[in-house]
């Protein structure tokens, strides 16, 4: 059992940022917006968007609607979404994508394309933006992500 946390292993004085460098990581700046969300810039094939960056989500997801401008290449799916509203949702997968988040770069990367409408509806509500789309476990898994929220960081290993 560790007796003093994460801390512990920072040389006193060290910021977790200078650390985490060393370790080969880097990161990208998070927004947190009046919904309690946290959202970041991504690109999805070479084009920027707003993502939510959510680890209760199992998939990166894209908004239905920003198919053809992020350039995806989908095709229907027999899975459906299981969402916070408890409705399940028809997605089509997409296999063939490129995601750059600051300097991580994935190729051939799994998206699921998906209806996002009460998604951005919520965020209306908070009068926040709307987004693209929202990055999920599996992306966050791959990139061995760690979220620091004092200093609304999303740190990626490269």
């Amino acid at each position: 059992m560790l007796k003093y946390g994460i801390a512990s292993y920072l040389y006193p004085m060290q910021r977790l940022s200078t650390f985490l460098h060393k370790k080969g990581y880097s990161f990208i700046p998070l927004i947190k917006v009046a919904s309690g969300h946290y959202i970041c810039t991504a690109e999805i094939n070479g084009i920027k968007g707003r993502f939510i960056v959510d680890s209760g989500a199992s998939h990166t997801c894209v908004a239905l609607e920003k198919e053809k401008h992020f350039e995806i290449i989908a095709f229907e799916s027999d899975e459906q979404a299981a969402t916070a509203s408890s409705q399940d949702v028809d997605t089509k997968q997409s296999t063939s994508n490129q995601i750059r988040l600051g300097d991580w770069v994935g190729n051939k990367q799994e998206l699921v394309v998906i209806h996002l409408e009460t998604v951005n509806v919520a965020l209306d509500n908070f009068g926040v933006e709307q987004v693209d789309g929202i990055l999920g476990a599996n992306l966050l898994h791959k990139t061995k992500a760690i979220l620091d929220f004092k200093q609304n960081r999303l740190y990626l290993k490269k």
